[in-house]
């Protein structure tokens, strides 16, 4: 019952020695003449017996090793997959009722503000129309005065008079020109949140992404500059499918092939 382990420990112990040995040897070549070409061509051949040596030894011990780690995963799997999919659908019922709720809110806090900028407008509306028959009513009454120093023949005074009654006019319609120039500002409404606060409860992040709905106005911006290039990237997957096609005949702008020998 030990004695198979333990030999499988040895058994390992010297393919590792040998392994080791080897890459110490490989790391020390250098081909620079053609006895040093033929003796790299040997050391490789026992690179790759060795290479075929350590998968012979190791390869039972990871299957049985990925065995036990599959049977494993599969039974957390069980009990985990399901617990992910219900902790993540209430999280998303939470979200969604809780926006939902902000939304609301939001709307309620417009919809106050609106009211209160109507009321403003309101009182300003009513602030014109008292100036202006305030205006009228002062006007009329230095104008009256104006007429009845004239029917004294006091001119001089007739004259001061309706001079005083067109200074006051315009003061006043100044006064309720600037009510109507003057931006309309009422003090920001707030309303609480409804959805109740809970110690560890779910944290909720606004995540931002991008999507990309025009790729040849996105092309164009890069190629006249107005964004930095490294706002796309080359379809590597299709440039490389051809140029093993094409070869050097590989005639895209701003692409070149390339071979290399492995």
């Amino acid at each position: 019952m030990t004695a198979e382990p333990a030999l499988k420990l040895v058994e390992t112990e010297d393919v590792e020695t040998k392994a080791l040995s080897i890459v110490d040897q490989a790391k020390a070549v250098t081909v620079c003449s053609p006895e040093s070409y033929t003796a790299a061509g040997f050391l490789w051949k026992q690179i790759g017996e060795m290479i075929k040596e350590v998968k012979d030894t190791f390869d039972p011990i990871c299957d049985a090793t990925n065995k036990a780690h599959k049977a494993a995963t599969e039974k957390r799997a069980k009990y985990l997959d399901p617990l992910n999919t219900v902790y993540k659908s209430v999280k998303a019922l939470m979200s969604a009722y809780d926006a939902e709720q902000e939304r609301i809110r939001k709307a309620e806090e417009e919809r106050l503000a609106k009211i209160a900028r109507e009321e403003e407008g309101k009182r300003r509306k009513e602030e014109q129309e008292r100036l202006e028959a305030e205006r009228k009513a002062e006007e009329e009454r230095l104008l009256n005065e104006a007429q009845a120093a004239q029917d004294r023949g006091d001119n001089e005074t007739a004259e001061l008079l309706t001079n005083a009654a067109v200074e006051t006019s315009e003061a006043i319609k100044e006064q309720a020109a600037a009510i109507v120039q003057e931006p309309i500002y009422v003090a920001p409404v707030v309303v609480p949140k409804a959805v109740p606060k809970m110690a560890g409860g779910p944290i909720y992040r606004e995540v931002w992404a991008a999507e990309v709905i025009d790729i040849k106005a996105l092309c164009l911006a890069v190629a006249t500059g107005k964004i930095s290039p490294e706002n796309v990237l080359p379809n590597m997957v299709v440039l490389n499918r051809q140029a093993v096609a094409l070869k050097n005949t590989l005639n895209i702008p701003g692409v070149k092939a390339y071979s290399k020998r492995v």
